[in-house]
């Protein structure tokens, strides 16, 4: 009886929650709705500063050749976006490119060419466009540490995941490559907790709390876009590293390994030179 003293109150709790089949539920506001923005975009921005961007500008097919499948019980699907090309082509605008002509989905204006309406010649042609692919998605071994005593005790894992690329950047006069970028970043991801499972006389108390903290896999994937067309566009403009590298080193989490072989190599070549100094 005294059990039932207690489901009672409950169940008038849940009648609050529940709704009739024939009415709305309220709905909660959450977050509001903001635009996607990343740590590359001051540099995006020095980019567009340096009006290095001339001509016409677009983007092909940037695939996700992963081959990498997530399938749960809510249904299968790519762990990647499949929106890459669109992202650069957002990309292309921020950084000031003087025409990007869109070549994401030709299909509007095939259909009224078919039709009629406008003349293929009319269009704009393309001077450059980049192309590439999502080819790297490796989910590395993950590790854990768990310490209990007398039932009581922290837990910590930790997982990661590498993602990597290949951009070309192609003159389309000549078809062209004349910049290309392969770039990979960790993606992170921890989970902390803490567990109480032990008797207090013949009563189990079993209590547990957790956080756990992700980066964004698909947010990545953008700045990673992001710092590629950088890195396309100063090969081409020297300049631009001038004025936009020191953005770089203030992002966390960016390591240029090709910078840091070139200083291993100069660092190599004085230390062979140092003996023949001192024996002349």
């Amino acid at each position: 009886m005294k059990k039932s003293y207690l489901i009672f109150p409950l169940l008038l709790g849940l009648g609050g929650c529940v709704t009739a089949a024939d009415k709305n539920i309220s709905l909660e506001n959450g977050p509001p709705v903001t635009t996607i923005s990343t740590p590359y975009d001051t540099l995006i921005r020095c980019v567009a500063e340096q009006n290095v961007m001339r001509g016409s500008w677009a983007v092909g097919e940037i695939l996700d050749q992963t081959g990498k499948v997530a399938v749960e019980t809510d249904g299968t699907g790519r762990f990647l976006s499949q929106g890459a090309g669109d992202m650069m082509q957002t990309t292309l605008l921020h950084a000031g490119a003087e025409t990007t002509v869109n070549r994401r989905d030709p299909r509007p204006v095939l259909m009224e060419i078919q039709w009629g309406l406008r003349q293929a010649k009319a269009f704009k042609p393309m001077d450059y466009y980049i192309t590439g692919s999502i080819n790297t998605l490796d989910f590395l071994p993950g590790a854990a540490a768990e310490v209990t005593i007398a039932g009581i005790g922290p837990r910590y894992r930790q997982h990661r995941a590498i993602v990597g690329l290949d951009l070309h950047l192609t003159d389309a006069r000549t078809t062209e490559v004349i910049s290309a970028i392969n770039i990979s970043k960790q993606i992170f991801a921890e989970e902390a907790g803490f567990g109480i499972g032990r008797f207090f006389g013949t009563t189990l108390v079993d209590f547990d709390i957790n956080g756990g903290n992700r980066e964004p896999l698909q947010l990545s994937l953008r700045s990673m876009l992001q710092y590629s067309l950088y890195k396309m566009l100063s090969r081409q403009h020297p300049h631009l590293k001038t004025a936009c590298q020191p953005i770089i080193d203030h992002i966390e989490g960016v390591e240029d390994r090709e910078e840091q072989s070139a200083k291993a190599r100069d660092k190599k070549h004085l230390i062979r030179q140092m003996p023949d100094q001192q024996a002349g």
